[in-house]
């Protein structure tokens, strides 16, 4: 585990291995010495020595929590004697948990492929210098022709995802010949997105305290004051999002980029200091995927943790300002509790006072 991660993003870490399933026996921190290499030979040592009684377990992982390049796996792993999966990965596993339809099971499958491309361009070359470790190591040809099969199996997934995309592109497209507006429900992983989702609804999608409960968009029309509007909730954001998954997800995450308006859900339960940074990173995940200027709302859920009135007002006002110095087009900051109801109908109200100032400003 990388030394310079802070404290939230450590919590983040277990809560990962945890939802993947995983049972984290140790820990090695370290700090990486040079852009190409991750681990000092002391380190490796150390990391040799505490896997040492999982050796020879095929179910046994190394977790590095980081961006782990093709020589630094294989030196690893001919090191250690154990294999090893990066931070990538570990989401794509737990994402492959949740992958309940097609387009998601294409979206993963492809994230996969791309990020192993060249963990396998690795091995064909280790393999010719017949350096690839023995239990990694089933010939150069055998490997050469599962990379072949990588290349072409990429190239369909992508034919096919590009289908997916156009037919959700249409069923949007119909929904706006009804007039329908659409808000895409965003946020980081556990904030309450689909809580409130279904709260606003009157669904119940499944919910849970780990990751990624939600892979694919899930969309509801509901009835407000005369106005019909689609909520769509979507995949939730994590720190240092990998770009294999934004780009794999690029079809999902296009609900966001096409929608009306959006609605950030933010958990106020955590420290402040967690508050405000995943608040900056979110804004800056929808800045990379081409959100720059959608009117947003923010719920800043989870409100009945926060007993004293004072402080919550303090918080909500300091989300506001943050929001708005890199964010101009936020509308609202509202408290809310997807847990017991409270502020959902004054948040959902707000939402149609929104659409019905943005319908007029465009008029």
């Amino acid at each position: 585990m990388p030394r310079d991660l802070i404290d939230w993003e450590i919590r983040e870490a277990y809560a990962l291995a945890d939802t993947a399933g995983y049972e984290v026996v140790d820990i090695v921190k370290y700090r990486r010495i040079s852009s190409s290499k991750l681990l000092s030979k002391a380190k490796l040592e150390e990391l040799k020595e505490k896997t040492e009684p999982l050796r020879g377990d095929p179910e046994a992982k190394i977790i590095v929590f980081d961006d782990l390049k093709p020589r630094e796996y294989f030196r690893i792993i001919k090191a250690v004697g154990v294999d090893a999966i990066d931070r990538t990965l570990l989401i794509l596993e737990i994402f492959t948990l949740h992958a309940g339809s097609k387009e998601a099971q294409y979206q993963i499958e492809l994230a996969r492929l791309k990020h192993r491309l060249p963990l396998v361009r690795e091995a064909i070359r280790l393999a010719k210098l017949g350096e690839l470790p023995g239990f990694l190591g089933p010939g150069v040809y055998a490997i050469d022709k599962y990379y072949k099969y990588m290349v072409s199996r990429i190239a369909r997934i992508r034919r096919e995802l590009e289908k997916l995309s156009r037919r959700r592109a249409n069923e949007r497209s119909k929904r706006r010949s009804y007039g329908l507006p659409h808000i895409a429900i965003v946020g980081y992983a556990s904030a309450g997105k689909t809580s409130i989702f279904n709260k606003i609804t009157g669904l119940a999608k499944p919910v849970g305290p780990e990751y990624f409960t939600t892979i694919s968009p899930k969309v509801r029309a509901i009835s407000f004051n005369g106005l019909k509007i689609a909520f769509v909730d979507t995949v939730g954001f994590i720190s240092r999002i990998p770009p294999e998954i934004i780009e794999a997800f690029h079809s999902t995450l296009e609900e966001a980029v096409e929608s009306d308006a959006l609605l950030y859900v933010l958990d106020v339960s955590e420290p402040e200091h967690v508050i405000i940074e995943k608040l900056s990173e979110g804004l800056s995940i929808l800045r990379r995927i081409g959100v720059f200027d959608k009117p947003m709302v923010i719920a800043a859920n989870k409100v009945d943790q926060i007993k004293d009135a004072k402080e919550l007002e303090r918080i909500v006002k300091l989300i506001d300002t943050t929001a708005r110095s890199t964010y101009p087009a936020l509308f609202k900051v509202l408290p809310v509790s997807a847990k017991n109801g409270m502020g959902v109908r004054d948040l959902v109200w707000h939402i149609h006072i929104l659409l019905n100032h943005t319908a007029r400003s465009m008029s």
